[in-house]
């Protein structure tokens, strides 16, 4: 018989994450801490800024030359040390509604599909960073503001991004090659059950 209010079955791998805490990786231990707990303080701080200067401005008539500059580079810098942990935690954008509906040999060739084309996209960011990162310590750039910070060093969350985003995508291919769903969701409604 049956049962009309069964829950829905999960991935096998979705089980395996869940059910061996053990099993996660050193690496998703420091993304999902760590690293994103960096990349929070530094979004915080960016808005914290945003809100001193927005106040400093309405109410003192006051503004810090440094402020827009400072927060330009925190959100740029939060931006790229989160592209691997949101992919991680399976927050990058994806039409599952047409992948969920194909066969499983189709649906193992569209992932390994999306796997490459990630790794190829997060080479080439990485490849096309690491000569601006050289051009401006070379030059010795300064930052425009009176923090006269290296712009080699703002600069440098590109390839870290880049870098951080091409480990997500070889664990995703990694995945596939086994046989698992990398991109299967662990949580909340995917496209076929909204």
């Amino acid at each position: 018989m049956k049962c009309e209010n069964a829950a829905p079955t999960r991935s096998a791998s979705a089980v395996a994450d869940v059910a061996g805490g053990a099993r996660a990786g050193i690496w998703e231990r420091i993304e999902s801490g760590a690293l994103l707990g960096f990349a929070t303080i530094l979004f915080l701080a960016a808005t914290a800024i945003m809100l001193i200067e927005g106040a400093g401005r309405s109410f003192f008539d006051e503004s810090y030359f440094w402020a827009e500059e400072a927060v330009r580079y925190l959100m740029v810098w939060a931006f790229f040390l989160t592209l691997g942990a949101a992919g991680t935690a399976g927050n990058h954008i994806r039409t599952e509604l047409l992948v969920e509906r194909m066969p499983a040999g189709i649906r193992r060739a569209m992932n390994m599909l999306a796997s490459v084309a990630g790794v190829v996209f997060s080479g080439a960011l990485l490849y096309a960073s690491l000569p601006q990162v050289h051009r401006y310590y070379t030059m010795g750039m300064m930052t425009e503001s009176n923090l006269d910070l290296p712009m080699w060093l703002l600069f440098l969350a590109m390839p870290l991004g880049a870098l951080l985003l091409l480990a997500y995508y070889l664990r995703c291919l990694v995945r596939v090659l086994r046989g698992e769903d990398p991109y299967a969701a662990t949580h909340g409604p995917t496209g076929s059950e909204l």
